[in-house]
């Protein structure tokens, strides 16, 4: 980027420790322009073989310490200019074109512990940073975490959870702000990603990989996605959640919350809340804070009849707008992980991308854990990408 060799620091100190924000001037409201950024802390190789003992031995796939940084960086908040941020961990690699992988971070419920810009090296924060990404990045890729609208120096603005459009455009502009920064930190970029991501992260993935090819490809070369649990058959997904008046869940309160931001954010739907709900809803944490786990406890039954079980509403429309199976030809390679007992998102969403890309000749691998949950199959699905990864 033509700025980056432009750059004037400016250091800004912390009230609290001798942390420094590096802040870019000149300012720019260019897109994915990095605003500023904020080494947090290290972590060595024999550190982070040590933290994850209980979650696998690791020892294979690190090799370098790794450096933390928090970066703010310009993106869009539905079409709107807002300024978001994320984490980015730096492997010391002394030379050679380095790879970058895009970490999508999966479901955190507004107010919970877990933001990647918050990581700071502990091992007492998300599974996601400090085994995910940190041995990734031991094994020698930039790793980048976008945190989304709705987390970080965005807290006090509303999630769009699971809105495919939304996480992809903050994601892409993350690769533009830590491409920024590779350069700021001398460390010569290879132009290929790579993108991965667990549960509400998969789906975030799998639509960068194709935001990445289909609008963005001059940002970087997507080389591959390994994605784990995803909802990227989003249209059966929503369909299974409300088609069976007699759904009785726990996790209800998120797919109600798919749903508050579905009808919030989509312009052809954005129905009164009176129209849909049985209860009141004027926010996302009204919408996460169910009366009941039973789908015909919270849902009207006028909205389920004109809108759900109306192939041409606006609410289907919306629904299908936000599916990731269709309407596209993946390039590259893609690598779904899924157990056959994640009763949070279903495993038919993994198969159902699968053999959806694989009859259109994709070159897609479905690895299925058979007997696993949502959560039991993180360690093959870390080395296993990896692997995949590495042989590319």
């Amino acid at each position: 980027m033509k700025f980056a060799f432009q750059i004037v620091l400016c250091l800004c100190l912390f009230a609290c420790g001798n942390k420094e924000e590096i802040i870019i001037n000149p300012p720019s409201d260019e897109r994915g322009y990095l605003v500023s950024y904020n080494k947090t802390g290290s972590m060595t190789a024999d550190r982070i073989i040590a933290i994850n003992q209980a979650e696998g031995d690791v020892s294979n796939y690190v090799n370098y310490t790794i450096d933390i940084y928090s970066v703010t960086y310009n993106s869009l908040e539905n079409e709107n200019p807002i300024e978001v941020s994320g984490l980015v961990l730096v492997p010391q690699i002394k030379s050679g074109a380095v790879d970058l992988i895009q970490y999508h971070h999966g479901t955190i419920i507004p107010g919970d512990e877990g933001t990647p810009s918050n990581y700071s090296g502990g091992a007492t924060e998300s599974i996601e940073m400090y085994f995910l990404g940190a041995t990734m990045a031991s094994n020698g890729y930039i790793v980048a975490f976008p945190d989304y609208v709705g987390y970080g120096v965005t807290a006090d603005r509303e999630h769009p959870y699971t809105m495919h459009h939304e996480l992809a455009e903050v994601s892409v502009d993350l690769i533009r702000a830590t491409k920024q920064l590779m350069t700021t930190l001398d460390i010569e970029f290879s132009n290929n990603a790579f993108s991965t991501g667990w549960s509400e992260g998969g789906g975030a993935g799998l639509a960068m990989h194709k935001y990445l090819q289909e609008k963005y490809s001059n940002v970087a070369n997507i080389k591959a996605s390994s994605l784990f649990a995803g909802p990227y058959d989003y249209a059966a997904f929503f369909k299974d959640v409300f088609v069976n008046p007699k759904l009785q869940t726990e996790n209800m309160s998120i797919y109600n919350w798919s749903l508050y931001s579905l009808n919030n954010l989509d312009r052809e739907l954005s129905r009164p809340a009176s129209d849909i709900w049985t209860y009141p809803v004027a926010n996302q944490i009204d919408a996460l804070d169910i009366p009941s786990f039973q789908a015909s406890d919270l849902f009207k039954k006028d909205f389920i009849e004109s809108e759900v079980n109306n192939p041409n509403s606006g609410f289907s429309k919306a629904v299908q707008d936000n599916s990731l199976i269709e309407g596209w030809i993946p390039q590259g390679y893609l690598f779904f992980h899924s157990g056959t007992e994640d009763f949070i998102v279903p495993h038919y969403n993994s198969t159902n991308a699968h053999e959806y890309f694989k009859a259109i000749n994709v070159n897609s691998t479905l690895y299925e854990y058979v007997g696993d949950d949502h959560y039991t199959p993180v360690y093959d699905y870390l080395t296993k990408t990896l692997d995949d990864f590495n042989s590319l």
